[in-house]
């Protein structure tokens, strides 16, 4: 209704407008304060009756023909129906003041023979402009849709693949910790059970907590802890866990459980022992943390899937950052975690 209202109204205005200039140009703007109250109502009733007839018109044609479906069609229907309204307005309008000329005993006005003449002109190009604004309008609403549209549909793309990444976390923290409490469950069974109840907690906290796309270095190296006193059950002193954390390096972001699926690793893939322990280091520095551990003697049969560390690059790359990057020398496997900021994760 609303929109009824306003394309009439925007109708009859430029119907009014279109009036006005031509009373002024055949020099009848002085003559128009004679008319009579009836003659007003007359001209109004003409003003309106055509402000109507272009305003439905224009919305028929719009939903008969909407712009994506041949907007060259459309054009030239709206041009017909356009010009055609205002030049046989102006024509009713020619006729209608001459006789009014005649009635007030006046000779017709020599200017008004060229108010049909400027009257076509002018509707032509009012027309024109009409179609050009509403091929604009329509043409940039069309592009937003569409460019609103890709933006969502890449976005909802990256959110199912976030998700699935997200989705891959708790299994791996799950596989591995299960095949702990199996080795216990065979070789330390009063350690066991221990180990069971450890796990339950974690995992009970895990879910609770639920597992969201960054956290703090200070959350991180919680989690890191609490991991670690479940390997604590198996390991003892076989593994020994170092943390350097710089000044006011706590609130930097990063990939959850990150740092945990590195130490998870570290683990996975080196033999623990009272002689040859396994030394986890993680140094938080200004621009990245760097989680390091030293190389001991390659486990027998250990089945790498590699899904922490692929997940946990494309989770940078999810995040607009550069992947992590890994480096093995001197006895040494490193690798380097740069912070994420929020600016970052809204790319």
């Amino acid at each position: 209704m609303k929109e009824k209202l306003l394309s009439f109204l925007l109708a009859a205005a430029l119907t009014a407008c279109l009036t006005a200039y031509l009373f002024y140009h055949v020099g009848l703007i002085s003559w128009m304060r004679e008319l009579s109250a009836t003659q007003w109502v007359t001209l109004a009733g003409m003003i309106i009756g055509a402000g109507l007839l272009i305003s439905q018109g224009y919305r028929f044609i719009i939903q008969v023909r909407p712009w994506d479906q041949g907007h060259v069609t459309r054009s030239m229907a709206l041009l017909t129906i356009l010009t055609g309204t205002l030049a046989a307005y102006t024509y009713f309008l020619d006729v209608m003041v001459q006789d009014w000329l005649l009635d007030l005993g006046e000779n017709t006005s020599p200017s008004t023979g060229s108010l049909l003449l400027k009257g076509g002109l002018v509707s032509l190009i009012l027309s024109l402009l009409i179609i050009w604004i509403d091929y604009s309008w329509f043409a940039f609403a069309r592009y937003s849709k569409e460019t609103i549209h890709r933006l969502r549909e890449e976005r909802n793309k990256k959110e199912l693949q976030f998700n699935l990444l997200r989705s891959q976390l708790t299994p791996h923290f799950l596989f591995n910790s299960l095949n702990t409490a199996s080795y216990l469950a065979t070789s330390h069974p009063d350690q066991a059970e221990e180990f069971i109840r450890k796990l339950a907690f974690n995992f009970t906290n895990l879910i609770r907590n639920g597992i969201q796309p960054l956290n703090s270095l200070e959350r991180e190296l919680e989690i890191v802890d609490n991991y670690m006193h479940l390997m604590k059950v198996r390991y003892g002193d076989k593994v020994l866990l170092e943390k350097r954390v710089k000044a006011g390096m706590e609130a930097k972001l990063l990939p959850a459980l990150g740092i945990q699926l590195l130490v998870e690793n570290a683990m996975k893939h080196n033999v623990a022992s009272l002689e040859s322990p396994l030394k986890i280091m993680i140094t938080a520095e200004q621009q990245q943390v760097v989680v390091t551990n030293t190389l001991t003697q390659k486990p027998e049969k250990v089945e790498s899937t590699g899904i922490g560390l692929r997940n946990l690059k494309e989770r940078y790359l999810h995040h607009g950052r550069a992947i992590p990057t890994v480096s093995q020398q001197g006895g040494f496997y490193e690798v380097h975690l740069p912070y994420v900021t929020p600016k970052d994760s809204q790319r």
